[in-house]
């Protein structure tokens, strides 16, 4: 059956003949997020059946000899509010870019593109349940621990993004300027922040050109540091 399924996979890919419309068929495949994540890493070894067959589909995809535009998004930085922004959720809880930029790209980069946005959106769906969470009643235990769950699997997100090219490492920005007053809840941990965020920020912003996005990181990591000295002083790090 597995074997079947493959083969499926194959044969949608030769005939549809498009990279992004094969992307978009799996989108919400219960396997797509693992799978994703292994094929940022290169890591090809997965015992898991049906995250096999999604993994191997990827990279089926990937191999194709296709060029296409992707909508992509820059990093921009807002002087109004003193931060950087690149995207947000839209009220369906999509990706919606704050300045649009169409990037043409091989299957195979298209494909690292497409798991970093579809990797980042479950993450920025983590951060603002968890803040809501906390919003309603900030000594919950449990949306506690998911602070650092939420670090953790974004500390993993940028491991796979290293060596990644400028579009796909934009998506590990992210702005905590909204949770600085305190009545919104957390999305992270602030605990030891700036030190655990330092190797995704080097990740980054590693020949970074673009003055703007110099301007967005450089306003952000003032405000990653205030998050951290703000809320331990108040004793959340106790």
């Amino acid at each position: 059956m597995k074997g079947v399924l493959y083969l499926c996979s194959l044969f949608l890919i030769t005939c549809i003949g498009s990279a992004q419309r094969m992307q978009q068929t799996y989108i919400n495949h219960p396997d797509i997020n693992k799978a994703c994540l292994r094929f940022l890493f290169s890591d090809k070894s997965v015992s898991s059946g049906n995250e096999r067959i999604m993994l191997e589909t990827l990279y089926k995809i990937s191999e194709q000899n296709i060029r296409e535009d992707y909508m992509t998004g820059q990093i921009v930085y807002v002087p109004e509010a003193g931060e950087g922004k690149h995207f947000h959720l839209n009220k369906d809880g999509n990706i919606e870019y704050y300045r649009i930029k169409y990037e043409t790209l091989s299957a195979e980069e298209g494909t690292k593109f497409f798991c970093a946005e579809r990797l980042r959106l479950d993450l920025e769906k983590k951060f603002q349940t968890t803040s809501a969470k906390l919003k309603v009643n900030p000594l919950d235990t449990k949306a506690r621990l998911e602070l650092e769950s939420n670090l953790e699997s974004y500390l993993k997100f940028s491991n796979a993004l290293e060596g990644k090219s400028q579009i796909v490492r934009n998506f590990l920005f992210f702005t905590l300027g909204k949770y600085m007053k305190g009545d919104q809840g957390l999305p992270v941990s602030p605990c030891d922040f700036t030190q655990k965020i330092i190797k995704p920020i080097t990740i980054a912003t590693s020949d970074l050109t673009d003055t703007d996005s110099k301007l967005a990181w450089a306003a952000n990591i003032q405000i990653f540091t205030a998050y951290e000295l703000g809320f331990s002083m108040a004793g959340y790090c106790k």
